[in-house]
C-alpha cells in the first residue's frame, strides 16, 4: 500500500489512478506505467490530438499535437506533472496557474521574433498543459551532440544574443516582468531559416511570484529548475530576472566548451542546498578555450557570478553580445531572413558590379582597409583600397561561422 501524493488517500499496489482524487499514480512513480500520453490521445474535449512525444523530463513531457479546431495546425503541448500534499494546496496551485496563464498570454502582445506564440494554458486530469507554436528545427543540445564538440564562438554568440534579446522583452513586461526560469541549450532552437527561438515556458512566472514549486515522485516538494543551469537563489525560491542571466551564462559556457554542467550532479541521489552551492562553480573559459575572446570570457564570468547583483541585466548582456557578433549589412540580413538564396544572389550581383566598376579582382587574402594617401596623380590599381564586403560587413564569416559566400572569406571585394 502507498499513499496518493496529491490527496494522501491509500492506493493499492499497481493502481493507475487514485480512487479519491483521480490523479494518475503512474506519473507519481507509484505504478509501472510511465504516464506518457499515447499517440491519438485527445485533450480539451478533442481539440488537441497527440501525434508523438518530443521530449520528457522529471516534471513532465513535451508533445507534438494537432489543433483539430484549426484544421490540424501543428502545435507543442507541454505537460507539467505537479503533485500536491493536500486538496487545498492543489486548489491554490490551480488558481496560481490561471493567473500565470494570463501573464504568458500577454507575451503575445505585441510578441517577439525569438519567442513562439502561446496558444493556450489549461488544467486537465490533475496535470497542467501549456500549448505553444511549433518551431521546426534543431535545439542546441542536439547540435552539440551531433557536432561532438563545442560551437564556434561566432555561432554561440549569435544564438545567445538572440536569447538575450528575448530576455529583454520578458524582463520589461508590464505590469510584471516575466522570468523564464529554465534557460538551457535544449530550450533554444535554430530553425531552417537560421532564426533563434527561446522555447518551453512551462516554468515561466511573473517576477513577483513566490517561485515555481512542484512535488516530484515520492511526494517531496522542491523548487523547479535544471541543476547546473539554475542559480542558487532560484533553488531557494527567490528567482529574479538575474536568475535567467545566470542560466544563459551557463548555457553559453556549455556551448563554448561542450561540458554539460548537469554531469557534475549525476553522482548525487538528492540535491541539497550545500551540494548545489558547492557544484555551482564553472571553470574559467580562458582555461578551457584559450581561443575565445577575453572579452567574451569575462562576460560569461560576470553572468555566472554567485551574487545576482553583480550579473549584467538582459539589456547590458544583449549589447555586449551584439558587439561580439559579426552583424553584416542590415539590408542583406533583412533580405536573407526572408530568402537566404535571394540574399546571396543580390550579394553576388553587387560584388560583381563593384569589381567591374573598379576593375580590381577580389584579393586572395583579407586586407585591412586603409585610406588612400593624398596625391596629385591618379592612383594606380595597386593603390586602390580594398572595399569591405557588405554581405558579411568585412568579417569574412557569416553569422553561422561559415566563410562568406560572396567574398570567399577574404572580408573585402
Amino acid at each position: 500500500m502507498a499513499n496518493c501524493p496529491q490527496c494522501g488517500a491509500p492506493a493499492k499496489a499497481g493502481a493507475r489512478f487514485c480512487t479519491k482524487c483521480g490523479v494518475r499514480l503512474a506519473a507519481a512513480g507509484l505504478a509501472a506505467d510511465s504516464g506518457v500520453l499515447p499517440v491519438s490521445t485527445s485533450l480539451q474535449g478533442g481539440r488537441y490530438q497527440i501525434i508523438g512525444q518530443l521530449g520528457h523530463g522529471g516534471m513532465g513531457s513535451v508533445y507534438l499535437a494537432k489543433d483539430m479546431e484549426l484544421f490540424g495546425r501543428l502545435c507543442v503541448v507541454k505537460q507539467m506533472r505537479a503533485f500536491f500534499a493536500s486538496s487545498t494546496e492543489r486548489r491554490k496551485a490551480e488558481d496560481d496557474f490561471r493567473r500565470e496563464a494570463e501573464v504568458l498570454a500577454r507575451l503575445n502582445h505585441p510578441g517577439h521574433p525569438h519567442i513562439p506564440e502561446v496558444y493556450g494554458y489549461f488544467v486537465e486530469g490533475g496535470d497542467q498543459y501549456l500549448v505553444m507554436k511549433y518551431i521546426e528545427g534543431e535545439n542546441l543540445e542536439r547540435r552539440l551532440e551531433r557536432l561532438k564538440g563545442p560551437l564556434a564562438q561566432v555561432e554561440a554568440v549569435r544564438c545567445t544574443a538572440g536569447v538575450a534579446d528575448a530576455l529583454v522583452y520578458l524582463h520589461s513586461r508590464k505590469p510584471q516582468p516575466v522570468v523564464h526560469r529554465d534557460i538551457k541549450p535544449a530550450n533554444i532552437i535554430v530553425d531552417p531559416e537560421d532564426r533563434v527561438w527561446l522555447v518551453d515556458f512551462g516554468l515561466a512566472r511573473a517576477a513577483t511570484s513566490s517561485g515555481a514549486r512542484v512535488m516530484v515522485a515520492g511526494g517531496k516538494t522542491v523548487a523547479a529548475g535544471t541543476p547546473g543551469y539554475t542559480p542558487l537563489e532560484q533553488w531557494q525560491m527567490q528567482a529574479t530576472q538575474k536568475s535567467d542571466i545566470f542560466a544563459l551564462g551557463a548555457t553559453l559556457h556549455h556551448l563554448l566548451t561542450a561540458r554539460d554542467p548537469r554531469d557534475r550532479f549525476s553522482l548525487f541521489p538528492e540535491l541539497s542546498l550545500d551540494v548545489l552551492r558547492s557544484l555551482s562553480q564553472f571553470q574559467p573559459l580562458s582555461e578551457l578555450r584559450p581561443d575565445v575572446s577575453p572579452t567574451l570570457a569575462a562576460l560569461v564570468a560576470r553572468c555566472l557570478d554567485p551574487e545576482p547583483k553583480a550579473r549584467p541585466t538582459a539589456q547590458e548582456l544583449q549589447i555586449e553580445l551584439e558587439r561580439l557578433a559579426p552583424t553584416g549589412s542590415r539590408f542583406f540580413e533583412t533580405v536573407k531572413r526572408w530568402s537566404p538564396t535571394l540574399g546571396e544572389m543580390l550579394g553576388t550581383t553587387l560584388a560583381t558590379f563593384v569589381r567591374m566598376l573598379f576593375g580590381r579582382p577580389a584579393p586572395q587574402r583579407r586586407e585591412t582597409v586603409r585610406p588612400v594617401p593624398p596625391s596629385s596623380a591618379r592612383p594606380g590599381p595597386s593603390q586602390r583600397p580594398a572595399i569591405p564586403c557588405l554581405f558579411c560587413n568585412g568579417q569574412g564569416v557569416t553569422r553561422t561561422g561559415q566563410a562568406c559566400p560572396i567574398c570567399r572569406g577574404t572580408g573585402c571585394w
